[in-house]
């Protein structure tokens, strides 16, 4: 099967620094604070003041007749907008849509049933305090159940505007949505079942009934926020490189491709706590061997904003064992101080500051309370992500000149 180049261009990214990736990348150097008082979600989040929101947006700025915003929820409307900014874009981009453009987006939502079946024991125990019921609800009504139609509005809103009408996947709920929408994104495009793809994520919904669903997967205290992060892998050309999905990682692009590419991917899963250091690191070590590369070839990491206890714990332990050999290690760096943690929208939006470094040849680097610009010593960066129930996602990017 012939491989192709896969470019990663037109970055969409909405968040609380702005409409996109230059505007976070000054906003994280400059140390401005983003955040807004929480008393606007009809109530303060637990332990947060405030928290990293965006504004909602109107008909005209979505391009969108007004009907379409009283069926919507907000985060289908900033994914819209995402797409938006993503492909409305420069004007030198020229058509956009058809039956081979394709759709790959993460969401934070899942389809299970309101009450899990397991907790109807301890709802029959409770049933004689109202106090316990309600607390019941809080804890065991599933993370996102109340977006469980974001999957078919946002699609739907996003293609229907776009003419999308190639292959499309959904993916949901946790952080590694995005990454998961990236990998199979770029691999359609790479294996020709589409001539371009969109991929897109978007954050969850902040609200302090949600406080409950967090805490009981772990919650580490980290500040919400809301966001949504675009981009689009599309054909260079032909290319004589090799490429290939199977196993748990892959590469889909061959050499010479212009602008940034993804160089590489690693997928696993840890069941427990135990087993999620063991999977970051499988994952990582199968992007970096699909790129043609080692610890010692990537010069920055963007690592997960991990809200979940475990996975932030697994995820820490696991880059020290892989980057423990290395002469000079490679700068660890987030974005959450100037965007709050985005869920499946966070490691998206590090693939698009690790695109905009890559083509400035420059990086970003934690300095105690405020952030440094430096020069990125290897045109390769490494992004993370781990979900709350164990699942991982590492992709390997290269700039233009590898």
């Amino acid at each position: 099967m012939a491989t192709y180049d896969v470019r990663l261009t037109a970055p969409g990214l909405y968040t609380a620094a702005g409409t996109d990736p230059d505007a976070l990348w000054e906003t994280l150097v400059a140390g401005k604070d983003t955040r807004r008082p929480t008393e606007a979600l009809a109530g303060p989040w637990p332990e947060c003041d405030t928290a990293f929101l965006v504004d909602d947006l109107d008909a005209a700025t979505l391009g969108v007749h007004r009907r379409v915003l009283r069926t919507s929820e907000k985060q289908a409307r900033m994914a819209l907008y995402g797409a938006r900014l993503a492909l409305a874009g420069p004007a030198e981009r020229g058509p956009v849509g058809g039956p081979g453009w394709g759709l790959y987006l993460g969401l934070p939502t899942v389809d299970e049933e309101l009450l899990r079946f397991g907790a109807l024991d301890r709802l029959h125990k409770a049933a004689g305090s109202p106090g316990e019921v309600a607390a019941l609800y809080g804890r065991e009504v599933p993370p996102f159940s109340g977006l469980s139609h974001l999957n078919s509005t946002a699609a739907a809103h996003i293609s229907a505007v776009f003419g999308l009408t190639g292959a499309m996947a959904a993916y949901s709920p946790f952080s590694d949505a995005g990454l998961t929408a990236l990998i199979d994104g770029a691999l359609s495009v790479a294996e020709g079942e589409n001539e371009a793809a969109l991929v897109g994520a978007v954050s969850p919904k902040v609200h302090p009934l949600l406080f409950a669903q967090y805490e009981e997967l772990g919650w580490n205290g980290a500040v919400p926020g809301e966001g949504a992060a675009f981009l689009v892998a599309e054909r260079a050309g032909d290319a004589a490189g090799s490429g290939g999905s199977g196993g748990s990682g892959g590469s889909v692009a061959g050499a010479g491709a212009p602008g940034a590419r993804l160089a590489g991917y690693g997928r696993a899963f840890g069941a427990g706590a135990g087993d999620r250091t063991e999977a970051v690191v499988e994952a990582v070590h199968a992007a970096l061997e699909a790129a043609g590369t080692d610890a010692g070839g990537i010069g920055w990491v963007l690592p997960d904003a991990a809200w979940s206890a475990d996975a932030a714990r697994a995820q820490s332990a696991a880059l020290e064992r892989v980057f423990a050999g290395t002469a000079d290690r490679p700068a660890q760096f987030t974005g959450e101080r100037a965007t709050g943690v985005l869920g499946p929208a966070h490691p998206l939006a590090h693939t698009l500051l690790a695109l905009h470094g890559l083509a400035s040849g420059r990086r970003l680097a934690a300095d105690g309370d405020a952030v440094r610009e430096e020069a990125l010593p290897v045109p390769r960066a490494l992004v993370l992500a781990c979900g709350a129930r164990g699942q991982v996602c590492a992709v390997v990017l290269e700039g233009a000149g590898k």
